[in-house]
């Protein structure tokens, strides 16, 4: 069941915006107990710009860590901020590492654009007898009246991205091969991840989603009004302090499993 096929296209939304979110991650604590050898092999998958990879070496302090990335002006900003870490062009059907090479594979924040049975044999592949297999998503929490209000506005755009939200991504492991490839189910843990943002990096996170980017001038202007009307209402519950800066909540996702022997 290791069959090699055609792989499938990029979709053209996760093309165009892979990994712009600019969040520091709440999980790492959790990744250093299911991981605590420092010398363990990690690999990054779809990268993007080297968020999660500067977290892993610099704060968790591992130091074999290799970033998968098919984007090339991503995979590029990652080697200026990461010299040090190796980088190598690749999508998750067709990952550049030898077999049984690594101890964990991470995906973050990009899990939903690639979940399919190719991918998983492709994971599977690479891992060692009983690595890992971490998924991990932020994505700000409804348990904000304002971001939940902010919500409702661009999520209007999210068009046929298969977004983690809608939970088309865990598809793939009900499927009779995936539970041949990994221990199923899926490991989960949520953290509560909230932090101080200036409140116009807001309107900045929100245009930078990967399907707002692509919008039209038009689009993204009345985007930006209606979430301005959002945060000038007293109902939205939103305030900001003397520094001009607001708690913006966020829930952090992990999902683990590890390879069958």
């Amino acid at each position: 069941f290791l069959k090699k096929t055609m792989a499938p296209a990029l979709h053209p939304t996760a093309a165009s915006g892979f990994d712009k979110q600019a969040d520091a991650y709440a999980a790492l604590d959790q990744i250093q107990t299911l991981v605590p050898d420092l010398n363990a092999s990690i690999c990054d998958l779809a990268a993007g710009t080297g968020i999660l990879t500067q977290l892993l070496v610099e704060d968790c302090g591992y130091k074999n860590v290799t970033a998968v990335e098919p984007v090339n002006a991503m995979r590029e900003k990652l080697s200026s901020i990461l010299p040090e870490v190796t980088t190598k062009k690749g999508t998750s059907w067709e990952i550049p590492l030898p077999s049984e090479s690594q101890d964990v594979v991470i995906v973050a924040q990009a899990w939903h654009w690639f979940a399919d049975l190719q991918s998983l044999r492709e994971i599977y592949r690479i891992l060692k007898p009983n690595g890992h297999f971490i998924l991990i998503w932020n994505l700000e929490s409804p348990r904000s009246r304002w971001v939940q209000g902010l919500r409702n506005i661009y999520e209007r755009y999210e068009s046929s991205a298969p977004q983690y939200r809608l939970g088309l991504w865990k598809q793939v492991f009900e499927d009779k091969e995936a539970a041949k490839l990994f221990k199923l189910p899926l490991n989960h843990i949520q953290f509560e991840y909230d932090f101080l943002v200036a409140k116009e990096n807001i309107f900045r996170r929100v245009m930078t989603k990967s399907y707002i980017s692509i919008l039209t001038d038009e689009e993204r202007a009345n985007v930006t009004k209606e979430m301005e009307a959002i945060l000038a209402d007293p109902t939205s519950e939103f305030s900001v302090d003397e520094h001009n800066q607001a708690l913006y909540p966020h829930d952090t996702d992990l999902f683990w499993t590890q390879k069958r022997n």
